[in-house]
């Protein structure tokens, strides 16, 4: 049952952290029994709301009434309003998507965009709001969104996740509360569709209808109409059935997500400063998806890509699997996990970079960019009359002393060579210390490895362990152009 109380109690259990009067609320209404209620319950309890509305232009003369009824229960709650018009079919065909993803990319972009508006306008008021007995100015009220999800919305995205094939998490439905990219909550999930409309019938609230809901051209309306009918003729209770299942799906996942985080937390080890997961310690979860996707989930990674990963716990060293915004490289036994945005370098560089660029347009050239510069390599021969270059941005090493991949990656405070000339090692730190550089130049400087040694600290000194003698036979020449 729905009524001002069980809302309140509803309220004051899921969302603690959430003040009804100490909040200043964007209330999703597009003018549907739904919307129109949560509106009337917050206005009911004294809430500061402002209500923003969505013109999709999907449904022609049927839009533009559901805005104007929107604009007219606005003024008779008294609430400020927002309006947001927009050319959804022209979206969804631009970026080649359907229709209801569109519009709720358009949705909850606008959304955001209008809390940071009014989040800006609460800081004036706090700027512009004297008081006098202290002080202390005010703090702004939180922004937070309301969207009139309910019990039957939440039956319906369980179903269509379950038939996807979903995990766990999806099989929990849609969560009440989320504070990331948009701080919002749904007071109304526990409550059905029958029980809302009660309410409007009982508070003599006017809405509109969406025709399109009626039509079975979407799943979830095909699911709403036809599929749930059908299942509640062999189960009754099935709508309460599926959410008591997801709600202990909910407690499930929590106890998965601590079992699986300890688990990574323990085997988490940090090598030249680079998250790394030691291959053996991985394997023994390898044929558990659920661990693996606990930990790369948190890195960019979709589910689909579970089996690509655990091959590259397999795969040659150097091999790596890239998300938008990590790489996982398999390196010396252990898994790196690095991110594409960190300022620091570390990148494996394959024998590839010795092939002739001039086979084809297709093929590996032996110019090699990253951030900070480009390595150009080069593979000569040992002759007499060979000509080294002494200047510092050529690199002239032992071709086979090395072992591939090579890899690149900024210095860290712990690590050492031996500088060309000498027998003994230094420490990095030092060596740089003594060349007087900038912090800003000295921060930047990568050094080249063969499996764990440096064999050149990149553009500065190669390490005397690589450097060419009578027998070398074949020589590495690389050249370095830094970016400035």
């Amino acid at each position: 049952m729905l009524n001002l109380e069980t809302f309140k109690q509803y309220w004051d259990k899921q969302f603690p952290d959430v003040r009804l009067r100490r909040s200043h609320f964007i209330l999703a209404v597009s003018g549907g029994v739904d919307s129109v209620v949560l509106a009337h319950l917050m206005h009911s309890v004294k809430a500061k709301c402002t209500i923003a509305h969505v013109n999709f232009q999907l449904r022609g003369e049927e839009s533009i009434r559901d805005e104007q009824f929107v604009r007219d229960f606005a003024n008779e709650l008294t609430m400020p309003i927002e309006i947001h018009t927009c050319e959804t079919a022209k979206y969804a065909e631009k970026y080649k998507m359907g229709i209801q993803q569109a519009a709720r990319e358009i949705r909850y972009a606008w959304f955001g965009a209008l809390t940071d508006k009014l989040t800006l306008q609460e800081n004036e008021i706090v700027l512009t709001d004297e008081t006098h007995l202290s002080n202390k100015k005010p703090n702004p009220k939180p922004i937070v969104l309301l969207t009139a999800h309910h019990a039957d919305d939440q039956v319906e995205t369980v179903l269509m996740q379950l038939f996807r094939g979903t995990g766990i998490h999806g099989l929990t439905g849609i969560p009440a509360r989320r504070n990331d990219v948009l701080n919002m909550a749904r007071p109304l999930l526990i409550f059905s569709k029958a029980a809302i409309k009660s309410y409007a019938a009982e508070n003599g609230l006017a809405y509109v209808e969406d025709s399109s809901n009626e039509k079975n051209d979407y799943t979830r309306n095909l699911i709403r109409n036809q599929l749930l009918p059908q299942l509640a003729t062999i189960y009754p209770m099935v709508q309460e059935n599926i959410i008591a299942t997801s709600d202990r799906l909910k407690e499930a996942e929590q106890i998965v997500i601590q079992t699986v985080d300890a688990y990574w937390k323990k085997g988490f080890k940090y090598k030249k400063g680079i998250p790394s997961i030691p291959i053996l310690y991985w394997e023994k979860v390898k044929g558990n998806a659920t661990y693996t996707w606990g930990l790369i989930k948190h890195y960019g990674f979709k589910p689909q890509q579970i089996d690509e990963v655990h091959k590259i716990l397999t795969a040659s060293k150097g091999a790596f699997i890239a998300s938008d915004s990590h790489k996982l490289i398999n390196w010396e036994g252990h898994i790196q996990i690095v991110s594409n945005e960190s300022v620091k370098e570390f990148v494996t560089i394959p024998e590839t970079v010795l092939l002739n660029s001039n086979v084809s347009a297709n093929a590996v050239v032996n110019t090699f960019e990253v951030k900070t510069g480009t390595l150009h390599f080069e593979i000569i021969k040992n002759v007499p009359d060979v000509v080294i270059d002494k200047d510092p941005k050529y690199a002239y090493l032992d071709a086979d002393k090395l072992e591939w991949p090579l890899l690149l990656r900024t210095w860290e405070p712990t690590d050492y060579f031996y500088p060309l000339g000498l027998r003994k090692k230094k420490k990095l730190n030092q060596f740089l210390g003594n060349l007087k550089l900038s912090p800003k130049h000295k921060e930047k400087v990568a050094v080249l490895c063969a499996s764990n040694r440096i064999c050149w600290v990149i553009g500065k000194r190669i390490d005397d362990r690589f450097k060419i003698t009578l027998t070398t036979q074949n020589i590495l020449k690389i050249s370095w152009q830094e970016v400035l």
